[in-house]
């Protein structure tokens, strides 16, 4: 492949990579989203399509009110698996290695309430999960 071919396939491979993941669905959800919990901001949504596809990360963090005062006592991060949009709701999976060693899937689902601010749930985590409103970075 002589020089200038070579460039040229490479600006159309860069190009094309970013007309995938130019606005459009995905646009509304790509950034930084946190929770606000007691002023505390624990749970963390990194969500972006470099790939042309939606992918990110999750951090949840585990909350303890010893003593009075909310604090985080641990961060869990998890890479999102199977994401992908349904209409303004955002569906995807984390693997939890529980403290027995076992792995274990649990879906979420993030649901557009207003721009830039989304409820997310655990949909198999317990009766007593809770559904927590993130507010995406500006």
């Amino acid at each position: 492949m002589n020089r200038k071919t070579f460039f040229l396939a490479m600006a159309l491979l860069v190009g094309g990579g970013q007309a995938l993941a130019q606005p459009g669905a995905n646009q509304k959800w790509i950034g930084v989203w946190h929770a606000e919990v007691n002023v505390q901001r624990p749970d963390t949504l990194t969500l972006a399509a470099d790939s042309g596809r939606l992918g990110g990360t999750i951090v949840l963090d585990m909350i303890s009110g010893e003593g009075g005062v909310p604090q985080v006592i641990e961060r869990d991060p998890h890479v999102l698996l199977n994401p992908h949009l349904d209409g303004n709701t955002l569906w995807f999976q984390i693997q939890m290695r529980m403290r027995d060693g076992k792995a274990v899937m649990h879906t979420f689902t993030a649901t557009l309430i207003s721009p830039g601010k989304a409820d997310i749930e655990c949909l198999n985590c317990g009766a007593d999960a809770p559904v927590v409103e993130m507010a995406k970075d500006r």
